[in-house]
């Protein structure tokens, strides 16, 4: 098995998981991740202004296109802690962008070393998974693993951090036999899905509420083949918006607090069923839950189960 350093393994990771671009600002304690970047040339990197915005634009980048996964890097201390308000914005709207830090070497942590911040407990409110790699043989699994948890499920974003010590030791690892992790992707029964259509058919005024799941499978064709087949207006939220075109005629306008119009509502109110795709009614969407949900039934389809009953509890819940 090839021997190399533990930040090289990661480079081979990410680069046989998809990644051909990356956002960052080099510092001390990530220089050798960043060395390993420019021995491959195989990853483009564009340098950020500020570490914040590097994570921002990595952001940018997985929303351009689907199947993209933004990366940005920043070495230890305020590098991180930059990084975690483009790490909630991506939490918050169900983006993966894996984010990569330098930390101090293992043996100063908890040692009120220069820039040794504990990144990984304040990143975790903030991701689906925050992790300090504190072994270096095991920096190709974490990487490994941290792609799988960002496609699996309700997509979301990662933070890995690397002591210093841990990205330059020297492991074992072969490139040639690395495959990622199977994507865990939950899929309705038959049987679910004849019940909710059941739902649907006995529905007089149904709505379709179309949320940002739909955009992130890439499904705003299948949104708009099922709206058509069935006659169901679409009400898009916020993050849905773009799933239907404007100018359709099954376009029923946006509901909500601050973007909606007026027509939406109305059409919103008048229901008496809504089927909700790929949304979590989200308060600047649904306004009142008491008047939201007063007189209609609903169905909530979501990929992520903590997702089904969170705000209020739906009629029928499919994963």
């Amino acid at each position: 098995m090839a021997k190399m350093r533990a930040v090289d393994a990661a480079v081979r990771v990410l680069e046989l998981e998809g990644i051909e671009q990356a956002f960052g600002v080099p510092g001390a304690a990530i220089n050798p991740f960043y060395n390993a970047m420019k021995l491959r040339g195989s990853i483009a990197h564009i340098l950020a202004r500020h570490v914040e915005g590097a994570s921002h634009m990595a952001e940018g980048y997985t929303r351009a296109k689907a199947g993209n996964i933004g990366v940005c890097i920043g070495t230890s201390g305020p590098a991180g802690t930059d990084m975690i308000t483009g790490l909630y914005s991506a939490q918050a709207d169900s983006i993966p962008i894996l984010c990569i830090t330098g930390q101090a070497p293992r043996a100063r942590l908890y040692k009120e070393d220069f820039q040794a911040v504990d990144i990984e407990s304040i990143a975790k409110p903030v991701t689906k998974w925050a992790v300090t790699v504190r072994e270096p043989a095991l920096v190709p699994r974490v990487f490994q693993q941290a792609f799988h948890i960002m496609r699996s499920g309700r997509p979301g974003p990662v933070l890995i951090d690397l002591p210093l010590d841990v990205q330059t030791a020297e492991i074992e690892f072969d490139p040639d036999t690395y495959s990622p992790l199977p994507v865990y992707k939950p899929t309705a029964t038959r049987a679910q899905a004849e019940k909710a259509i059941d739902m649907l058919c006995q529905a007089k005024r149904p709505l379709i509420v179309a949320g940002g799941g739909i955009i992130n499978a890439d499904a705003a064709d299948l949104l708009v083949k099922f709206a058509e087949l069935t006659g169901v207006p679409v009400v898009p939220t916020l993050m849905g918006w773009g799933c239907i075109p404007d100018n359709h005629p099954l376009m029923a306008g946006m509901v909500g607090l601050q973007t909606s119009h007026r027509y939406g509502n109305a059409s919103m109110l008048a229901s008496d069923f809504v089927f909700g795709i790929g949304n979590r009614w989200a308060n600047r969407h649904t306004g009142s839950i008491e008047v939201y949900t007063k007189g209609r039934k609903f169905i909530h389809v979501d990929i992520e189960p903590t997702q089904i009953g969170r705000v209020f509890c739906p009629d029928y819940g499919i994963v």
